[in-house]
This record gives C-alpha cells, sequence and structure tokens, in this order.
C-alpha cells in the first residue's frame, strides 16, 4: 500500500518537471544568461547609505580675489591689507621728492585687478626725497656709524688710521662733512681709528749704548731715561737690562728705559770744527770712541768738518763711549749752463 503511494507520487514530480522543460527549454539557462549579460552592460552602481561621500570639486572662482588699493597706505599698513586679502606682499623702495617717507607710492597689480590667491603684489614704498643733509658722526662707534648711515641711504667706504688720541673702533672724521646736504645714493667715507700705533722693542740688552740708541730710534720709539751703574761682570758702555724688554709691544715714540755699565766717567769734549781725523784723535786720547758718522753736504764746505756731535760738549760718559760725529762734506758742483749756439 504505502509502496504505491510512494511510486505514483514520484511519478507526478517526474512529469511535472518534463512538462516545465517543455513548456520553457531555456529556464535552465536563464541564471547564466542574465549574469553574462550583466557583465557586458554594467549598469550603473547603486548608493547605498554605507558608501563614503565623495567629496564635490570646489568653485575654481574661489582661488581668485580683487586686489585692494593700498596707495598711500603705510608700508606695514599696507602689509597686513594684502596678506588679509589672501595675497603676498612684496616691498620694493625708492627715493622721492613728493612722497613722504614710508608711504606706498604705487603698487602692481593695481587695485580692482583679480589675481590669484597667495600670489605677489609688489609695493613701491617711498624713501622720501633724495637729498638730505648729512648727519654727525664722528665720535660714534665704527658700527652705530654704518648703520646710522645706511639707514638713511648713503654708501660707506672706511678707511683706518692710528690715533693716540681716539679708542680703536671710533670714527676720527668724514667726508663730507657732517651738514652737508647731499644725494642720499651717494658715498660718505668714515676715518676710523686703529688706536695708538704700536712698535715692538728691539733687544738691545748685550749692545753697545750707541748701538742700542740706533736700534730704539730705528724702531720708532726713543731712548728714555738712561740708568748707568758699575758691574764688573759686563764690559765697559753696554746695555745691561731695558724696559719694556724685547719682544714687546710699545706705543710708536714712548720711550725705552735702558741700564748701562759705566766704569769711570770722562767728558766729551768739543768737536765741532774739527776734521774726521781730528775729532777721531781727540776721542781716543780722552778714552773715547767715533760712534758712527753722518755725512750732510753742504755748498762752500772745501773738506769733510765736524758740525755738530752727540753728546755734546761736556756730556759725561763712560770712557770707551762712541761719539756720534755729523760731518759736513762739499756738495756735488751744479752742472754748468749748455754753451749758446750760433744761429742761421
Amino acid at each position: 500500500m504505502w509502496g504505491l503511494a510512494l511510486a505514483l507520487g514520484t511519478a507526478v514530480v517526474v512529469f511535472m518537471l518534463v512538462l516545465a522543460n517543455v513548456a520553457d527549454p531555456l529556464a535552465g539557462l536563464r541564471p547564466l544568461i542574465e549574469d553574462a549579460g550583466a557583465l557586458l552592460q554594467p549598469r550603473a552602481p547603486v548608493t547605498t547609505s554605507d558608501e563614503r561621500l565623495v567629496p564635490r570639486r570646489e568653485d575654481p572662482a574661489a582661488d581668485v580675489a580683487e586686489v585692494p588699493s593700498v596707495v598711500n597706505l603705510d608700508r606695514d599698513d599696507a602689509r597686513q591689507v594684502l596678506e588679509d586679502a589672501g595675497f603676498r606682499p612684496q616691498v620694493e623702495e625708492v627715493f622721492h621728492d613728493a612722497v613722504a617717507e614710508g608711504l606706498v607710492i604705487s603698487q602692481e597689480p593695481p587695485a580692482g585687478e583679480s589675481l590669484g590667491r597667495l600670489e605677489p603684489v609688489v609695493v613701491t614704498v617711498s624713501r622720501g626725497p633724495s637729498l638730505a643733509s648729512l648727519p654727525n658722526v664722528v665720535g660714534l662707534a665704527a658700527e652705530d656709524a654704518r648703520a646710522d648711515l645706511d639707514r638713511r641711504g648713503f654708501q660707506v667706504i672706511e678707511v683706518t688710521a692710528f690715533s693716540e688720541d681716539v679708542p680703536a673702533g671710533t670714527v676720527l672724521g668724514q667726508e663730507p662733512l657732517a651738514g652737508a646736504v647731499v644725494d642720499r645714493r651717494s658715498v660718505v667715507v668714515l676715518r676710523i681709528s686703529r688706536g695708538v700705533e704700536m712698535a715692538p722693542v728691539p733687544p738691545v740688552v748685550g749692545r753697545a749704548e750707541d748701538d742700542a740708541r740706533r736700534a730704539i730710534e730705528l724702531a720708532g720709539l726713543a731712548v728714555g731715561e738712561t740708568t748707568y751703574v758699575e758691574d764688573d761682570s759686563a764690559p765697559n758702555g753696554v746695555v745691561v737690562a731695558q724696559i719694556p724688554v724685547s719682544g714687546a709691544g710699545a706705543p710708536s715714540g714712548s720711550d725705552v728705559l735702558l741700564t748701562v755699565v759705566r766704569i769711570g766717567e770722562v767728558d766729551v769734549p768739543t768737536l765741532i770744527g774739527r776734521t774726521v781725523d781730528g775729532a777721531q784723535r781727540t776721542l781716543f786720547d780722552n778714552g773715547l770712541l767715533v760712534g758712527s758718522i753722518r755725512l750732510v753736504p753742504t755748498p762752500g764746505s772745501t773738506g769733510e768738518i765736524v758740525v755738530g756731535q752727540e753728546p755734546g760738549p761736556g756730556a759725561k760718559v763712560a770712557r770707551g763711549y762712541g761719539v756720534r760725529l755729523i760731518v759736513a762734506v762739499p756738495a756735488a758742483a751744479p752742472s754748468p749752463p749748455p754753451a749758446p749756439t750760433a744761429s742761421g
């Protein structure tokens, strides 16, 4: 009984399937055909609430603005106006006889034109009249004087010079002088102090007094107070100490103090009017020597005659001291004028 019912039900199902295939032979292939059609002709995607929103493109006109007017404004005010409008100010300076210093003379682009934001706007600012009175900067530090002149538009050239009275780095003088009305693009020359000129002190210990004096003078210094001492350990007339010591720097023209050995003093004789040979014999007879000779060409001189001496007559010096002689010698005779020639 149950087997007959099961067989009958199976037969009914098979009949229905066969009937469906006969009515629509492509029913089994329809899902495949629909999928292929979707691939060949894709439809617009359906936006859901879960998809991210794509930002809309902004209006290009939003990056362009109208250039504001800044003519006759102060430099800082003009800069602020342009920055607030979204532009980039560029400042140029020129001299102008009619527009006050610091005010805007012109702008480029002019006011009212459209310009992209963050684009440059060139602003020309007045530096005031080109002619100005030159300030007095003498006595100022070189840096301060240069800064003052630079700010006023002048060009500065510096030269240096030694000075015993003005500290180094201070303005000694200026050219043109203070008060002169000049073009502010002109050059101002400043003379700057280098301070006191220093000279190296030569080594003179162990040298004869006369040689030491010459070395000191050649170095641009002067021989100051000389102290004479008796010292059996050093030759007579030799320098045994000096102040300042050798190698040190001293202001040019300042004194060098000497300590010299002197054993037995003698008076320097009078040598003026003698010949060189006669002066030398006289010195030798008095225990002295000829230290140096300076020849002076003298018109009318007939021979080598002593006209000066150092030290002078009567000075007390150590035995063996060298006395400097100043000797007049005949000057070269002038060339005779050419003889006149006979004409035509």
